[in-house]
C-alpha cells in the first residue's frame, strides 16, 4: 500500500495510512477495526479510497496529471470557502468510513436492479420474475449513509447527485 503524501504520487493507492486509521477508529471505540490484520487492513484502506475517488465529482483540478489519485487538488476550497493543500482530514476520515464499511462485508460498488431482484428465472422460454421493491423498502434504501456524505460536504459537486446510501450510489 502506497499512501498519498500529499504531493501527487503516481503509485499512490490509499489516502490513509494503517497508523492515522488506527487513531481513529481508537478514538471512536470502534474495536472491529482492531481485530482486521494488516492485510484487510490495507486492503480496505485501498477500497475505500477507491470507492470515494470513484463516486464524487470533486471541485477544483488535480495537482498533476501524474497522479494517480484525484487528490492533491488545485483550485479547492472547502464549505467555508478556505483553500485546501494536499489531503484533507475530512477526505481521510471519510474513507476510513467507507473502509470500515468493506471491512464489514458491505461491497461498495453494488448496483440495485431498477426491475427487482430475480427470484425466478426459466432460460429455455426465456421466463423472468421479478420481485418490485415496496415503497417502503425503497425509502430505507435511500437513507443518506450520512458520516461519508457530511465529512465531504463542499468538496464535491452536488450538482452530480451523487450520494453514498446505506453504503452504496445512488444517483437521485
Amino acid at each position: 500500500m502506497i499512501v498519498e503524501n500529499g504531493t501527487g504520487l503516481p503509485n499512490a493507492d490509499s489516502y490513509v495510512s494503517i497508523e492515522f486509521a488506527d487513531s481513529y477508529f481508537s478514538a471512536r471505540g470502534v474495536s472491529a477495526w482492531v481485530a482486521l490484520t494488516q492485510t484487510q487492513k490495507e486492503q480496505a484502506l485501498i477500497k475505500g479510497t477507491d470507492f470515494i475517488d470513484s463516486i464524487y465529482q470533486w471541485y477544483g483540478k488535480k495537482a498533476t496529471s501524474e497522479q494517480a489519485l484525484r487528490f492533491p487538488r488545485v483550485n479547492l476550497r472547502d464549505y467555508e470557502g478556505q483553500e485546501i493543500e494536499g489531503i484533507p482530514n475530512c477526505l481521510k476520515q471519510a474513507v476510513c468510513d467507507a473502509s470500515m464499511l468493506s471491512a464489514n462485508g458491505t461491497e461498495l460498488f453494488q448496483t440495485k436492479n431498477e426491475n427487482g431482484d430475480v427470484v425466478s428465472e426459466t432460460i429455455t422460454t426465456l421466463s423472468f420474475t421479478y420481485s418490485k421493491s415496496d415503497k417502503s423498502e425503497k425509502t430505507t434504501q435511500t437513507t443518506l449513509y450520512d458520516s461519508i456524505n457530511t465529512k465531504l460536504r463542499g468538496l464535491f459537486k452536488e450538482s452530480s447527485q451523487n450520494k453514498v446510501v446505506s453504503g452504496k450510489v445512488a444517483r437521485v
